[in-house]
């Protein structure tokens, strides 16, 4: 499996260093704590890196539970993954109008000719988040 993600920069392919880059504002609010910390004499010198060494084992710990959730690929947009998918238009569908595909309403544009509220469509594309449908051929007996 891969951990190729495209339009990511090079250095930000590899698990490890996305997960070093998450991991850094909290590296950066537990550093500013316990400098506040120490310097209002609540924990002495010693506690203090004790505490960061405990934050900072945990951390490596926690990778190769993180590890397989970095290496997959980036979720293609949502509506994309309908393509193919059937439903029904619940309002006229034109320029715009509602579709109800998979238990969900969407936005929808009609591909070509206007469609009836009613009438089944099949998704054919997306714009952004908006459904790009087309009408169900049904074939007469």
């Amino acid at each position: 499996m891969s951990s190729k993600r495209p339009g990511q920069p090079s250095f930000l392919q590899h698990p490890l260093t996305r997960y070093t880059l998450l991991q850094v504002p909290g590296w950066l609010l537990l550093g500013s704590v316990l400098y506040i910390v120490h310097s209002w004499g609540w924990l002495g010198g010693q506690s203090v890196f004790w505490v960061a060494l405990v934050w900072l084992i945990k951390d490596v710990a926690l990778y190769p539970l993180y590890r397989p959730a970095l290496m997959r690929p980036a979720q293609q947009n949502v509506a994309e993954s309908l393509l193919g998918a059937t439903g029904t238009a619940r309002t006229d569908v034109a320029e715009s109008g509602l579709v109800l595909v998979r238990g969900e309403f969407w936005r929808a544009c009609s591909a070509g000719a206007a469609i009836a509220a009613g009438n089944r469509v099949q998704v054919c594309g997306a714009r952004g988040r908006v459904l790009v449908v087309c009408p169900v051929e049904t074939r007469s007996r």
